[in-house]
């Protein structure tokens, strides 16, 4: 059974403009770098436009177990560039915005 670790954020105001060029970074990065992502499942972002809280992006690591999330997420934020990418992403998120869950399929 495979589980999602869910990132919840939005992109402060004064920041907009950086994030396209930033996630096009991530994800040249997560291409030329397949071996670093090994093990992970999919990845994927969605945007939300309307209800709730608008802007907000959705982000979906999967991995096949819990274990498999500890050991590639260790591996990946352990990279000199991933790190990089991570803090200056960091810096473009509403702080008060930001949550991390773990989900897993019940049916």
């Amino acid at each position: 059974m495979s589980i999602l670790v869910v990132e919840t954020y939005v992109i402060r105001p004064e920041k907009l403009s950086e994030f396209d060029p930033a996630l096009n970074e991530f994800l040249k990065y997560k291409e030329t770098h397949q071996e670093l992502f090994r093990g992970l499942r999919s990845w994927r972002l969605f945007k939300q436009e309307y209800g709730a809280i608008s802007g907000l992006y959705i982000e979906m690591w999967e991995f096949d177990s819990l274990a498999d999330m500890e050991t590639i997420t260790a591996r990946i934020f352990s990279d000199e560039g991933m790190k990089r990418i991570s803090r200056g992403f960091h810096q473009l998120v509403e702080a008060t915005s930001f949550s991390t869950g773990i989900w897993y399929p019940v049916a």
